[in-house]
């Protein structure tokens, strides 16, 4: 009887140590984890940049703005009501503000940038005066010549012809309208975008 009494105690102590080993292995790895379940002792951490080297996503207004300007200018969407001045302003400022903060200085981001204006400014040509409908066709033409220029000057004397090119259209539009402040406008916006591109260049590299 004592033999099978001491086994039995024997068992118990043994089981008993057991459970409390488990136990103190579970509240360790417990208070590893933090209520989160993260490793880090206070649940997940909060999304932000990934540190240098990491292979994560980067994020902040910084690595924002550099894929912004991989994909070229953002340009706003329009309103199908709103006046053809108003809608160029829109999207010559949007061009500018690309080509002045994403530092677009080469032939060929000056020549995207106009591209995807020129494709814009398709969309609104039928809300500007007659004289002005063309100017999709002036700011591609454009694009198309800087892109293939030689040397920079060469890509700068498109932007230049082109704005010549504006200039005669807005004048065609005072002769004939005494209200023309107004209607040129749109004529007026392309002009200085393509301004802003040629001094872009001017400054940048070229090629």
């Amino acid at each position: 009887m004592r033999t099978t009494t001491l086994a039995s105690v024997v068992k118990f102590s043994m089981a008993a140590i057991v459970l409390a080993v488990a136990l103190a292995v579970s509240g360790a790895a417990y208070a590893q984890r933090g209520p989160g379940g993260d490793g880090n002792g206070g649940g997940a951490a909060p999304s932000g940049p990934s540190a240098p080297g990491s292979n994560g996503p980067a994020l902040g207004p910084n690595a924002s703005s550099a894929d912004a300007c991989d994909i070229g200018p953002t340009l706003p969407a329009l309103p199908t009501f709103q006046e053809g001045g108003d809608a160029v302003k829109a999207l010559s400022r949007a061009t500018e503000s690309y080509i002045r903060n994403c530092g677009c200085a080469t032939q060929d981001c000056i020549a995207n940038a106009l591209d995807k204006y020129a494709e814009a400014l398709a969309q609104v040509a039928p809300r500007l005066p007659p004289q002005l409908q063309n100017e999709a066709s002036v700011v591609a033409e454009a694009a198309r010549r800087v892109r293939a220029a030689r040397t920079k000057a060469e890509a700068q004397r498109a932007l230049h012809d082109a704005i010549a090119i504006i200039h005669k259209d807005i004048e065609l539009v005072k002769a004939e309208d005494p209200d023309h402040p107004r209607l040129t406008r749109g004529g007026d916006f392309v002009a200085e975008t393509l301004n802003v591109a040629s001094l872009a260049l001017e400054k940048g590299g070229g090629l």
